[in-house]
């Protein structure tokens, strides 16, 4: 181990080495090494991640790879495309080469031609195209630091990119702070970086400041946690006689919470011209027009700047980019500290200047003049409010909420006022923001009388706010019934596509109740519909007589709206899709949709993947979605969100026997679904119970749920979930001696013309009706339905039906095959009570039972909750984590484990593992991740 004069350890690439972070540098070169890759670095602020960025960036150029970067900027946050811009500027020049459509939405986004900026999809597909076209010639690394900084609507865009750059030769690496940041394409990996050991550590300050006394530098190790910039930094700031033991240590370091404080000595040594330099480059400020969209030509260097620019390197404070010739900090956390140091007056005036500097209509200028003014000022908020209109076009919705709320707090009158904070709390709706944003912008609207020419954008802002936050959920339907008592005079096409957001919120809100006062709200409202709305409610309302071919109905629908129409109508058609369960039968009406980049969009995009998951077998991906979704939306606030993921999850977990996991998770969804009446979630429940019952082989208990949802013989108007528990409740029905019920359910299906709604509908009444008949001619039938292997679970449990069926007529050589497929198919989803239904089918036919792969007879002791935990456990998750994953306490997670290892003799995890793995296959180990 070598020491540079900077005296940090040196490695081979030019730069400094970065101790205990082999694993990190690992997955950085093996991305470097390849193409097509995506790294996310996710970590506290001072942990490491930009000099990680460094480290990758000086083996890139090595390379003779180009470098593209964005570094992220509190200050520029809300500015919609500002970090796309740092990144896709430098390549503008090279547009020209691609298809004009392409360029043209680049240049649109980028500011420099004129028209309305392309929608979401579109400027991805450009930027794609345009980095894939930079790469062919030479391979390109992009790096996004700070991306928790990044604007909401570059963040989409390079969601878009990263999960799109598998076949071209770009390297996506990027860092942020966000443990929530979500990078799921095909190719990426996403690194956790933590704190360094003790031993690390003190490696680090040994080198950075050799000498320390024993006592100073355990109490450095201590205080600075791993922290590398704690690590580095703090000794710079002791003074020597401290260091050396002769003054003593100050009772508190800055440390932890405290890190951007740590730069203030070196920051009050700078020159008054320095200090304003660095906090202008601090709140955003950029010398070369590269930097400027729209802006020709450069703007001038100020005088004296290259004294200002040594005596700011010579500092430590910042650093000059070596390719571009530009100012940056040394660290992010620099700027955070230069801001907050700075006196108030001093910040607007820096902020002022910086507006003084940029072009009237420059995006950034109404950001600073809202940032250096105090009082009211109608001029600052009239330029505020251009710019919100100018971001809304641009479908920055919550950017363009902030920036009318700013607008309505800098207002000369309060008729003023209330106008924009309305407008902001509608963005915000329509963006669907945090539920605690839109909750003080409605506030503030409460104090003013509301202009009558926006009472109904208001009206409609108050009912969104009051159905997501979920207290009650017929009071705001309530509200939106008396909105729609007031649109018979307003056009089809009025702004904002109110008329369809109003009728997917109350449909949505009606379906989830049941309540038959908002059905008879809705049925008196439907015929000022649009056509999407119109089918929307057929397909929920009735949906066994009235969605027959709703994806054919769907697809002219679609084909009328306008870009405008689609993402304000993009719920309504995603709710539409979901409930006639045609999402998964065309893929390309999610792709299409995926073009939408607001949160709520997302969202329900989520919900509906995660349902599409679910039926279709795919259920680690459902799983992972469910969490993920769950969480993201409680910390928003929706938690009708919250609990539809969970709702998805429970079938999972009711396929998979996991009764104690089940019971956790309908801890949490009853008593909320219950306090306010939501049908739609407790039948789900009953649902839940059906399937889990049906595969322990209790099928009273599961025809008593089952039959909860939905009468034998019934299929209810107003219980569009049916299908949720429709085979259940055949199945269970047969198995009790209920044969007339379950040939009366069958019946009424066929009656209405259920198979004419999905595929799905049709194999699942295809299924029930073959175990109904028991007729060898009618399981085969359904068993060859084009595409029955696309419903897994369902195909499987029809196989274990004939395979039974067969077994029962003595058929026993003829059972084995549909046996063994059924197996085959419940092993591989993890769902183990139906494996031991198909093993009892087996034995009882005379065929072998095959063993589980790794799993010997001990694993068959083990109950379906242990058997996952053992699972998880064996892939190297800690108790805390595998609690997560199955939503039970660590403690109980350990009293799993203590009954788990003798049952497969063992005593430690790592035993376990080798138990688990014993002839090299883990069968149908779950995703650890």
């Amino acid at each position: 181990m070598s020491v540079r004069e900077n005296g940090l350890p040196g490695d081979q690439d030019g730069g400094p080495e970065l101790l205990g972070r082999s694993a990190e540098r690992a997955v950085l070169s093996a991305a470097l090494a390849g193409a097509g890759d995506a790294v996310l670095l996710r970590g506290d602020p001072g942990i490491g991640k930009t000099s990680l960025l460094e480290w990758a960036v000086r083996r890139a150029r090595a390379a003779d790879t180009r470098v593209l970067r964005m570094v992220g900027a509190a200050a520029e946050s809300g500015l919609a495309y500002a970090a796309l811009h740092q990144v896709l500027w430098p390549l503008l020049d090279e547009s020209a080469g691609l298809p004009p459509a392409q360029q043209d939405a680049l240049e649109r986004a980028l500011g420099v031609r004129e028209g309305a900026p392309p929608d979401g999809f579109a400027l991805g597909d450009a930027a794609l195209g345009l980095l894939a076209r930079t790469a062919a010639r030479r391979p390109l690394l992009v790096v996004l630091d700070d991306l928790q900084w990044a604007d909401e609507t570059s963040a989409a865009v390079f969601a878009f990119l990263q999960r799109r750059i598998e076949r071209t030769a770009v390297v996506l690496l990027a860092a942020t702070r966000d443990a929530e940041a979500r990078f799921d394409g095909p190719t990426s990996t996403v690194v956790d970086v933590g704190c360094l050991s003790s031993d690390e550590a003190g490696v680090l300050v040994d080198s950075r400041c050799p000498g320390l006394e024993s006592g100073v530098r355990d109490r450095i190790l201590h205080e600075a946690g791993g922290n590398p910039l704690a690590l580095t930094e703090l000794p710079l700031q002791l003074d020597p006689d401290v260091g050396r033991g002769v003054l003593p240590l100050p009772d508190h370091l800055p440390v932890g919470t405290r890190l951007g404080r740590m730069f203030d000595t070196r920051i009050a040594r700078l020159s008054s011209p320095a200090r304003d330099r660095l906090l202008r480059l601090a709140l955003g400020e950029a010398w070369r027009g590269a930097d400027l969209p729209g802006t020709p030509g450069h703007v001038p260097r100020p005088p004296g700047d290259d004294a200002l620019l040594r005596e700011l390197t010579d500092s430590g404070l910042a650093v000059v980019d070596p390719t571009t010739s530009e100012l940056r900090f040394r660290h992010p956390l620099v700027a955070s500290c230069v801001v907050e140091l700075a006196p108030k007056a001093a910040v607007r005036k820096a902020h002022l200047r910086i507006a003084a500097l940029l072009p009237p209509d420059h995006p950034q200028r109404a950001l600073h003049l809202s940032a250096g003014t105090v009082d009211p000022d109608e001029a600052t908020a009239s330029c505020l409010e251009r710019a919100a209109e100018e971001m809304a076009q641009r479908r920055g919705d919550v950017e363009a909420a902030r920036l009318y709320g700013r607008a309505a707090e800098l207002s000369e009158s309060p008729s003023g006022a209330v106008r924009r904070w309305i407008m902001a709390a509608s963005l915000a709706t329509r963006g669907t923001a945090p539920l605690d944003f839109i909750r003080r912008l409605l506030d503030e609207v409460a104090r003013h009388p509301v202009p009558e020419d926006l009472a109904v954008l208001h009206q409609f802002s108050i009912a969104f706010f009051q159905l997501h936050e979920g207290s009650d959920y017929r009071a705001p339907a309530v509200v939106m019934s008396e909105i729609l008592d007031g649109l018979g005079a307003l056009p089809q096409e009025e702004p904002g596509g109110l008329r369809d957001s109003l009728f997917c919120l109350l449909i949505l809100t009606t379906v989830y109740t049941g309540d038959d006062a908002l059905w008879g709200n809705l049925d008196r409202h439907i015929h000022q519909a649009s056509p999407l709305a119109a089918l929307c409610y057929d397909v929920w309302k009735d949906p066994a007589r009235t969605a027959h071919g709703a994806a054919e109905r769907l697809r002219p629908a679609l084909a009328t709206l306008t870009p405008h129409q689609e993402a304000m109508s993009v719920w309504l058609i995603l709710w539409t899709a979901v409930g006639a369960d045609v999402t998964g039968e065309h893929p390309e009406l999610l792709q299409r949709l995926q073009r939408q980049h607001v949160w709520g969009t997302r969202s329900f995009l989520d919900l509906v993947t995660c349902r599409d998951d679910v039926i279709r077998g795919r259920w680690e991906s459902a799983l992972r979605t469910a969490e993920r979704g769950a969480r993201e939306s409680a910390a928003r606030g929706f938690d009708i969100h919250r609990m539809t993921h969970h709702l998805h999850a429970g079938f999972v977990l009711a396929g998979r026997g996991e009764a104690d996991a089940l019971d956790s998770l309908h801890e949490q969804l009853g008593p909320w679904a219950r306090e306010r009446g939501l049908r739609f979630l407790l039948d789900g429940m009953h649902a839940h119970r059906s399937l889990l019952a049906l595969g322990a082989g209790r099928y009273e208990d599961a025809y008593a749920h089952a039959a909860t949802v939905t009468p034998p013989g019934t299929l209810p108007a107003r219980v569009p979930w049916f299908l949720h528990s429709f085979l259940d409740l055949v199945e269970a029905a047969v198995h009790t001696g209920r044969e007339e019920q379950a040939r009366a359910h069958v019946d009424a299906a066929v009656a209405a013309g259920v198979a004419e709604i999905s595929g799905h509908h049709a194999f699942t009444v295809s299924a029930a009706a073959a175990v109904v008949a028991r007729d060898d001619a009618r399981f085969r039938a359904a068993l060859a339905r084009p595409g029955a292997e696309l419903w897994p679970f369902t195909h499987a449990r029809l196989h274990l039906a004939y395979g039974g069926h067969l077994r029962r007529r003595s058929r026993r050589k003829d059972a084995v095959s549909p046996l063994l497929e059924a197996r085959r198919i419940f092993a591989g989803l993890g769902a183990v009570q139906w494996v031991a239904a198909a093993d009892r089918e087996l034995s009882a036919a005379g065929g072998a039972v095959p063993p589980t792969a790794g799993r010997g007879e001990a694993w068959q002791g083990l109950t379906a909750q242990e058997r996952r935990i053992a699972d998880l456990a064996a892939c190297g998750l800690t108790n805390r984590e595998i609690a997560h994953r199955v939503r039970v306490s660590p403690r109980t997670v350990g009293a799993h484990l203590y009954r788990i290892f003798p049952k497969l003799g063992v005593t430690s995890r790592a035993a376990l593992s080798e138990a688990l793995a014993d002839g090299g296959a883990r069968g149908s180990a779950p995703d650890a991740r």
